[in-house]
């Protein structure tokens, strides 16, 4: 299994796994907007976009937003990063590939001066998050506008 950046070649895996978590697979009416937003997302340096591939097939992926707040007494950098689009292949789970993944990407996001990693997770996923040093958060409020 290769660990690495992703590249812009893995752009249709990243839109492929977005539509699987959100489970709209057959649903292609979003796919340019997802394009623009992984393309964007490789330039900007405010995103960390990783894969795990095996012969040249991507199998899970994970994506690392970075975000610049306030610097505060146990975050002096101020930099949080919100985890979304991890995912695996349902053939691939239960091998310790997004464990794996998620110990690479979490490295760089320290090296990044990151001092925080929020994300939302699914019941499947809890163990994996938990196991990694993960809390479960309490204090969130949501607004839809």
């Amino acid at each position: 299994m290769n660990y690495r950046k992703a590249t812009q070649s893995d752009i249709p895996y990243f839109i492929k796994f977005r539509k699987a978590l959100l489970k709209r697979e057959n649903d292609n009416s979003i796919d340019v907007e997802l394009a623009s937003y992984f393309k964007n997302a490789m330039e900007d340096g405010m995103t960390i976009l990783w894969v795990a591939e095996e012969n040249g097939v991507v199998v899970s992926s994970v994506l690392l937003g970075v975000m610049q707040m306030v610097p505060r007494f146990d975050n002096s950098s101020g930099k949080v990063a919100y985890l979304t689009n991890m995912y695996t292949l349902p053939e691939y789970r239960r091998r310790g590939i997004a464990t794996e993944l998620m110990t690479n990407v979490i490295q760089v996001a320290k090296t990044q001066g990151i001092k925080k990693i929020l994300l939302h997770s699914s019941e499947a996923a809890k163990s994996v998050y938990e196991n990694l040093g993960f809390d479960e958060g309490t204090n969130y409020y949501v607004m839809k506008l």
